[in-house]
Protein backbone atom coordinates (compact mmCIF):
# COMPACT_ATOMS: atom_id res chain seq x y z
CA UNK A 1 0.00 0.00 0.00
CA UNK A 2 2.86 2.30 0.64
CA UNK A 3 4.43 1.43 -2.29
CA UNK A 4 1.32 2.50 -4.27
CA UNK A 5 0.92 5.95 -2.72
CA UNK A 6 4.59 6.51 -3.00
CA UNK A 7 4.34 5.70 -6.77
CA UNK A 8 1.39 7.70 -7.68
CA UNK A 9 2.21 10.92 -6.00
CA UNK A 10 5.45 12.00 -8.31
CA UNK A 11 3.42 10.97 -11.36
CA UNK A 12 0.67 13.85 -10.16
CA UNK A 13 3.51 16.20 -9.31
CA UNK A 14 5.55 15.80 -12.92
CA UNK A 15 1.79 16.33 -14.00
CA UNK A 16 1.11 19.38 -12.28
CA UNK A 17 4.93 20.28 -13.24
CA UNK A 18 4.24 19.82 -17.17
CA UNK A 19 0.77 21.77 -17.09
CA UNK A 20 2.41 24.22 -14.77
CA UNK A 21 5.12 24.55 -17.77
CA UNK A 22 2.90 24.67 -20.50
CA UNK A 23 0.38 27.01 -19.09
CA UNK A 24 3.93 29.33 -18.51
CA UNK A 25 4.23 28.86 -22.49
CA UNK A 26 1.37 29.76 -23.77
CA UNK A 27 1.37 32.59 -21.68
CA UNK A 28 4.72 33.89 -23.04
CA UNK A 29 3.59 33.37 -26.04
CA UNK A 30 0.24 34.82 -26.06
CA UNK A 31 1.97 38.10 -24.80
CA UNK A 32 4.83 37.93 -27.65
CA UNK A 33 1.69 37.95 -29.93
CA UNK A 34 0.03 40.92 -28.47
CA UNK A 35 2.76 42.72 -28.21
CA UNK A 36 3.35 42.54 -31.60
CA UNK A 37 0.00 43.23 -33.40
CA UNK A 38 -0.42 45.55 -30.66
CA UNK A 39 2.92 47.87 -31.90
CA UNK A 40 2.23 50.88 -34.09
CA UNK A 41 5.22 51.92 -36.50
CA UNK A 42 7.02 54.98 -34.87
CA UNK A 43 6.40 58.12 -35.70
CA UNK A 44 8.38 60.56 -38.02
CA UNK A 45 10.09 62.89 -35.73
CA UNK A 46 12.12 64.55 -38.58
CA UNK A 47 11.71 65.57 -42.39
CA UNK A 48 14.94 65.78 -44.24
CA UNK A 49 14.92 67.30 -48.16
CA UNK A 50 16.85 64.66 -50.28
CA UNK A 51 17.15 66.72 -53.09
CA UNK A 52 15.65 69.22 -55.50
CA UNK A 53 14.86 69.02 -59.43
CA UNK A 54 12.66 71.07 -61.98
CA UNK A 55 11.69 69.34 -65.51
CA UNK A 56 14.33 71.23 -67.11
CA UNK A 57 17.45 69.55 -68.43
CA UNK A 58 20.99 70.99 -69.51
CA UNK A 59 21.69 70.76 -73.17
CA UNK A 60 23.95 67.12 -74.03
CA UNK A 61 27.43 67.70 -73.40
CA UNK A 62 27.49 70.55 -71.10
CA UNK A 63 30.13 70.37 -68.60
CA UNK A 64 28.53 69.15 -65.34
CA UNK A 65 30.03 71.98 -63.04
CA UNK A 66 28.77 74.52 -65.39
CA UNK A 67 25.14 73.33 -64.87
CA UNK A 68 23.54 74.71 -62.09
CA UNK A 69 21.66 72.27 -59.14
CA UNK A 70 18.43 73.83 -60.50
CA UNK A 71 17.31 75.02 -63.93
CA UNK A 72 13.93 76.56 -63.33
CA UNK A 73 12.27 79.96 -64.45
CA UNK A 74 9.78 81.71 -62.77
CA UNK A 75 6.61 80.08 -62.33
CA UNK A 76 8.01 77.01 -63.77
CA UNK A 77 7.57 73.60 -60.93
CA UNK A 78 10.13 72.56 -59.01
CA UNK A 79 10.23 68.96 -56.95
CA UNK A 80 11.25 68.76 -53.87
CA UNK A 81 11.85 65.07 -52.71
CA UNK A 82 11.43 64.66 -48.84
CA UNK A 83 11.92 61.40 -46.32
CA UNK A 84 10.56 60.83 -42.70
CA UNK A 85 12.38 59.41 -40.05
CA UNK A 86 11.56 57.76 -36.93
CA UNK A 87 13.66 58.80 -33.36
CA UNK A 88 15.71 55.64 -34.27
CA UNK A 89 16.77 57.00 -37.51
CA UNK A 90 14.59 54.66 -39.57
CA UNK A 91 12.47 55.51 -42.05
CA UNK A 92 9.20 56.00 -40.80
CA UNK A 93 5.77 57.08 -42.02
CA UNK A 94 2.68 59.34 -40.84
CA UNK A 95 -0.23 57.46 -39.78
CA UNK A 96 -2.75 59.09 -42.04
CA UNK A 97 -2.91 62.01 -44.57
CA UNK A 98 -0.73 64.84 -43.52
CA UNK A 99 -0.58 68.17 -44.59
CA UNK A 100 3.03 69.34 -45.64
CA UNK A 101 4.12 73.58 -45.99
CA UNK A 102 6.76 74.67 -47.80
CA UNK A 103 8.13 77.56 -47.44
CA UNK A 104 11.34 79.68 -48.88
CA UNK A 105 13.86 82.10 -47.74
CA UNK A 106 13.09 83.98 -50.92
CA UNK A 107 9.03 84.55 -50.95
CA UNK A 108 6.18 82.41 -51.23
CA UNK A 109 6.26 79.03 -53.18
CA UNK A 110 2.55 78.03 -54.96
CA UNK A 111 1.26 75.63 -53.77
CA UNK A 112 2.34 76.32 -50.08
CA UNK A 113 0.53 73.37 -48.83
CA UNK A 114 0.82 69.55 -50.15
CA UNK A 115 -0.12 66.40 -48.77
CA UNK A 116 2.07 63.35 -47.60
CA UNK A 117 -0.17 60.51 -47.81
CA UNK A 118 -0.55 57.83 -44.88
CA UNK A 119 2.06 55.02 -44.87
CA UNK A 120 4.66 56.47 -47.28
CA UNK A 121 8.08 57.08 -45.82
CA UNK A 122 9.37 59.44 -49.01
CA UNK A 123 7.14 62.10 -51.27
CA UNK A 124 7.57 64.29 -53.58
CA UNK A 125 5.87 67.67 -53.38
CA UNK A 126 5.30 69.77 -56.57
CA UNK A 127 5.42 73.42 -55.87
CA UNK A 128 7.35 76.77 -57.38
CA UNK A 129 8.19 80.23 -57.30
CA UNK A 130 6.64 83.22 -58.74
CA UNK A 131 9.48 85.86 -58.96
CA UNK A 132 13.39 85.07 -59.95
CA UNK A 133 15.67 84.90 -57.08
CA UNK A 134 19.27 83.63 -56.29
CA UNK A 135 20.39 80.94 -53.92
CA UNK A 136 16.85 79.87 -52.63
CA UNK A 137 16.72 77.49 -49.80
CA UNK A 138 13.21 75.87 -49.15
CA UNK A 139 12.08 74.03 -45.60
CA UNK A 140 9.36 71.77 -45.20
CA UNK A 141 7.56 71.04 -41.95
CA UNK A 142 4.05 70.09 -40.54
CA UNK A 143 1.77 72.68 -39.18
CA UNK A 144 -0.06 73.80 -36.12
CA UNK A 145 0.24 71.13 -33.15
CA UNK A 146 1.18 67.81 -35.02
CA UNK A 147 4.20 70.00 -36.03
CA UNK A 148 5.51 70.51 -32.72
CA UNK A 149 7.17 66.84 -32.36
CA UNK A 150 8.63 67.07 -35.99
CA UNK A 151 12.23 68.91 -36.93
CA UNK A 152 11.15 70.67 -40.05
CA UNK A 153 13.23 69.74 -43.10
CA UNK A 154 15.80 72.59 -44.81
CA UNK A 155 17.71 72.65 -48.04
CA UNK A 156 21.70 72.01 -47.88
CA UNK A 157 23.80 74.66 -48.87
CA UNK A 158 24.80 72.61 -51.82
CA UNK A 159 20.96 72.45 -52.43
CA UNK A 160 20.28 75.92 -52.50
CA UNK A 161 19.08 77.49 -56.34
CA UNK A 162 18.11 80.25 -58.85
CA UNK A 163 14.91 80.93 -60.37
CA UNK A 164 15.61 83.24 -62.87
CA UNK A 165 13.78 85.00 -65.59
CA UNK A 166 13.73 84.05 -68.95
CA UNK A 167 15.14 80.50 -69.90
CA UNK A 168 15.11 79.10 -73.44
CA UNK A 169 16.53 76.69 -75.36
CA UNK A 170 17.83 77.60 -79.14
CA UNK A 171 18.68 75.40 -81.66
CA UNK A 172 22.31 74.97 -82.95
CA UNK A 173 24.91 73.02 -84.77
CA UNK A 174 28.68 72.86 -84.85
CA UNK A 175 30.67 75.44 -87.48
CA UNK A 176 27.29 76.80 -88.15
CA UNK A 177 27.81 81.04 -86.83
CA UNK A 178 25.28 81.36 -83.85
CA UNK A 179 24.10 84.64 -82.43
CA UNK A 180 21.11 84.79 -80.16
CA UNK A 181 19.98 87.48 -77.61
CA UNK A 182 17.76 86.94 -74.45
CA UNK A 183 16.31 90.05 -72.41
CA UNK A 184 16.27 93.32 -73.17
CA UNK A 185 13.10 94.87 -75.11
CA UNK A 186 12.44 92.01 -77.01
CA UNK A 187 13.25 89.69 -75.27
CA UNK A 188 16.01 88.69 -77.83
CA UNK A 189 18.44 91.81 -76.44
CA UNK A 190 17.92 94.21 -79.70
CA UNK A 191 18.13 96.70 -77.28
CA UNK A 192 18.41 97.44 -73.41
CA UNK A 193 15.80 99.49 -71.70
CA UNK A 194 15.13 101.45 -68.34
CA UNK A 195 12.77 99.03 -67.46
CA UNK A 196 15.20 95.63 -68.44
CA UNK A 197 18.60 97.85 -68.24
CA UNK A 198 20.51 94.73 -68.70
CA UNK A 199 20.21 91.64 -71.79
CA UNK A 200 22.83 89.80 -73.62
CA UNK A 201 23.41 88.28 -76.91
CA UNK A 202 25.64 85.09 -77.12
CA UNK A 203 27.75 84.84 -80.39
CA UNK A 204 29.17 81.72 -81.18
CA UNK A 205 31.38 82.53 -84.61
CA UNK A 206 31.60 78.16 -85.06
CA UNK A 207 28.44 77.23 -83.40
CA UNK A 208 28.08 74.78 -80.65
CA UNK A 209 28.82 70.74 -80.55
CA UNK A 210 25.14 70.36 -78.12
CA UNK A 211 22.12 70.60 -80.95
CA UNK A 212 20.45 73.29 -78.63
CA UNK A 213 22.23 76.05 -76.68
CA UNK A 214 20.25 77.02 -73.15
CA UNK A 215 19.80 81.24 -72.28
CA UNK A 216 18.30 82.22 -69.22
CA UNK A 217 18.62 86.13 -67.76
CA UNK A 218 18.18 86.31 -64.02
CA UNK A 219 18.51 88.47 -60.86
CA UNK A 220 21.75 90.49 -59.95
CA UNK A 221 22.23 90.81 -56.00
CA UNK A 222 24.56 91.06 -53.54
CA UNK A 223 23.95 87.12 -53.11
CA UNK A 224 26.68 86.93 -56.00
CA UNK A 225 29.68 89.08 -55.64
CA UNK A 226 30.04 91.82 -58.40
CA UNK A 227 26.48 92.73 -58.09
CA UNK A 228 26.13 96.15 -57.12
CA UNK A 229 22.66 97.03 -58.19
CA UNK A 230 19.31 95.15 -58.39
CA UNK A 231 18.67 96.58 -61.64
CA UNK A 232 21.07 94.32 -63.03
CA UNK A 233 21.10 91.17 -64.83
CA UNK A 234 22.97 87.49 -64.58
CA UNK A 235 23.09 86.17 -68.33
CA UNK A 236 23.89 82.47 -68.47
CA UNK A 237 24.67 80.25 -71.67
CA UNK A 238 24.96 76.63 -71.51
CA UNK A 239 25.90 74.22 -74.70
CA UNK A 240 28.32 71.86 -75.34
CA UNK A 241 31.47 73.85 -76.68
CA UNK A 242 34.35 71.47 -77.08
CA UNK A 243 37.05 71.68 -79.69
CA UNK A 244 35.23 75.17 -80.92
CA UNK A 245 37.12 77.74 -79.49
CA UNK A 246 40.56 79.22 -78.23
CA UNK A 247 42.29 82.04 -76.66
CA UNK A 248 42.62 83.18 -80.46
CA UNK A 249 39.31 82.73 -81.49
CA UNK A 250 36.84 83.06 -78.92
CA UNK A 251 32.94 83.30 -78.03
CA UNK A 252 31.84 86.61 -76.71
CA UNK A 253 28.72 87.50 -74.35
CA UNK A 254 27.61 90.70 -76.04
CA UNK A 255 26.38 92.66 -72.37
CA UNK A 256 23.98 95.64 -73.11
CA UNK A 257 23.14 97.79 -69.95
CA UNK A 258 20.85 100.96 -70.52
CA UNK A 259 22.64 104.07 -69.93
CA UNK A 260 20.30 104.30 -66.87
CA UNK A 261 22.19 102.06 -65.28
CA UNK A 262 25.61 102.38 -67.03
CA UNK A 263 26.22 106.06 -68.09
CA UNK A 264 29.25 107.96 -67.92
CA UNK A 265 32.99 107.83 -66.83
CA UNK A 266 35.19 105.75 -69.60
CA UNK A 267 34.56 102.20 -70.79
CA UNK A 268 36.97 100.65 -68.70
CA UNK A 269 35.48 101.78 -65.31
CA UNK A 270 32.27 99.21 -66.10
CA UNK A 271 33.15 96.01 -65.55
CA UNK A 272 31.94 92.69 -65.85
CA UNK A 273 31.51 89.45 -63.76
CA UNK A 274 31.00 85.82 -64.49
CA UNK A 275 31.49 82.22 -63.11
CA UNK A 276 32.41 79.16 -65.25
CA UNK A 277 30.86 76.73 -62.68
CA UNK A 278 26.70 76.88 -62.39
CA UNK A 279 26.38 77.18 -58.80
CA UNK A 280 29.67 79.34 -57.82
CA UNK A 281 29.48 83.26 -56.83
CA UNK A 282 30.61 85.62 -59.74
CA UNK A 283 34.37 87.23 -60.22
CA UNK A 284 35.30 90.19 -61.81
CA UNK A 285 36.44 89.46 -64.93
CA UNK A 286 40.04 91.04 -66.26
CA UNK A 287 40.57 93.03 -69.56
CA UNK A 288 41.83 91.34 -72.18
CA UNK A 289 45.49 91.86 -73.43
CA UNK A 290 44.61 92.67 -77.13
CA UNK A 291 41.29 92.48 -79.42
CA UNK A 292 39.75 89.05 -79.23
CA UNK A 293 42.21 87.34 -77.28
CA UNK A 294 42.13 85.75 -73.53
CA UNK A 295 45.52 86.15 -72.13
CA UNK A 296 47.59 83.06 -70.26
CA UNK A 297 45.37 81.65 -67.82
CA UNK A 298 42.15 83.64 -67.86
CA UNK A 299 38.86 81.73 -68.11
CA UNK A 300 37.15 84.79 -69.52
CA UNK A 301 37.73 88.63 -69.98
CA UNK A 302 36.27 92.02 -71.32
CA UNK A 303 37.56 93.19 -74.68
CA UNK A 304 37.42 96.82 -74.12
CA UNK A 305 38.94 97.53 -77.33
CA UNK A 306 35.29 95.80 -79.07
CA UNK A 307 33.52 97.15 -76.17
CA UNK A 308 31.59 101.05 -76.76
CA UNK A 309 28.45 103.36 -76.19
CA UNK A 310 25.98 103.51 -79.32
CA UNK A 311 24.80 106.06 -80.26
CA UNK A 312 22.14 106.46 -77.32
CA UNK A 313 24.17 106.04 -74.72
CA UNK A 314 23.87 102.28 -74.16
CA UNK A 315 27.09 100.74 -73.01
CA UNK A 316 28.22 97.24 -74.78
CA UNK A 317 30.63 95.09 -73.20
CA UNK A 318 32.47 91.59 -75.12
CA UNK A 319 33.11 89.04 -71.92
CA UNK A 320 34.95 86.59 -74.32
CA UNK A 321 35.76 82.96 -73.25
CA UNK A 322 36.07 79.41 -74.41
CA UNK A 323 33.58 77.70 -72.57
CA UNK A 324 30.14 77.81 -70.84
CA UNK A 325 29.35 80.38 -68.74
CA UNK A 326 27.78 82.90 -66.95
CA UNK A 327 27.99 86.84 -66.93
CA UNK A 328 26.30 89.60 -65.15
CA UNK A 329 26.65 93.72 -64.88
CA UNK A 330 25.34 95.66 -62.04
Amino acid sequence: MRATRSSKTPRRRRLALVLALLGSLIAAVGGLVVSTASAASPAPVTIVIDGVTSDVQAPTGTPGAAVPYVLVQAGGTIHVRVSFYDVYGAPASFQKDTPLVITSDQGGPTPATVTAPRGMTSVTLDTSLPVAANQVSLTVSVPGKAGRTVTPGTSTADQRFDVVNELRFVDSAPNSSFEQGIGGDDSNCQYATPADPVCGTLILPHGAQSSQVLLSLGVCDTTYAGCGSTSGAVVQALAQLDGLYTDTDPAALLIKCDKTLCAGGAIQDQHLSFSLNGNDALATAEACPAKATLGAGQDACVDYVQSKRDGSGDTLLYLLFTQDMRGSVG
